[in-house]
Order: C-alpha cells, then sequence, then structure tokens
C-alpha cells in the first residue's frame, strides 16, 4: 500500500509540474500575440492618419494646379476606387486569403 501510494503521489506530482510549465507556456504564447496585436494596432492607426493627411494634401494640390476647388478630391477619390476594384478582384481569386494567412502563421511562429 505504501508503494502504491508514493507511486501515486510521484504521478500526481509530475502531472502538476506539467501542467504549470504547459500553463506557462500558454501565457507567454498569449501574451506576445497580444502585444504583436497592439503594436499591429497602434501602427495601423498611425499609417492611416498618415494616409488621410496625405489624400487631403494631394487632393489640395491637385485643385490649385487645376484651379478647380472639387477636381483633386474627386482625382483622390478616383484613385482609392481603383485600388479598392483591384483588390476587389484579387480577393475573389482567393490569393489574397492564402497570403493573409500564410502572412499570419508567419507570424504565429
Amino acid at each position: 500500500m505504501i508503494k502504491m501510494d508514493k507511486l501515486i503521489e510521484s504521478i500526481s506530482k509530475f502531472l502538476k509540474e506539467k501542467f504549470d510549465v504547459m500553463k506557462g507556456d500558454i501565457i507567454e504564447r498569449i501574451s506576445s500575440i497580444i502585444s504583436r496585436l497592439i503594436t499591429f494596432f497602434i501602427l495601423f492607426l498611425i499609417l492611416m492618419f498618415l494616409i488621410g493627411f496625405l489624400s487631403i494634401a494631394a487632393a489640395n494640390l491637385i485643385n490649385d494646379f487645376a484651379q478647380i476647388s472639387y477636381i483633386g478630391y474627386l482625382a483622390v477619390g478616383g484613385f482609392y476606387l481603383l485600388i479598392f476594384v483591384g483588390l476587389y478582384r484579387y480577393s475573389k481569386t482567393g490569393k489574397l486569403k492564402e497570403r493573409i494567412e500564410s502572412e499570419f502563421l508567419k507570424g504565429l511562429k
């Protein structure tokens, strides 16, 4: 009986240690993923502000050259429409989804 108690105790101690190690690894991976997401979000937000201000500046510059107060905004809007249509067609092929998934998996490794 005493040997059986020691065996059960050692097995439970081993399992507890394994669980603690796995728990630490999981917490480390989750914190790494969360920090990457926060960093990505901050960089994405700054990039959106940059694109917005540069778009307004480009539209105003085109307005000054054309001497028409709205043509620059139409040109910049048309540019973004072309980008949207191109990305939409690219996404319909399924290649965009594959590319995003592969980049996401690279980031997790």
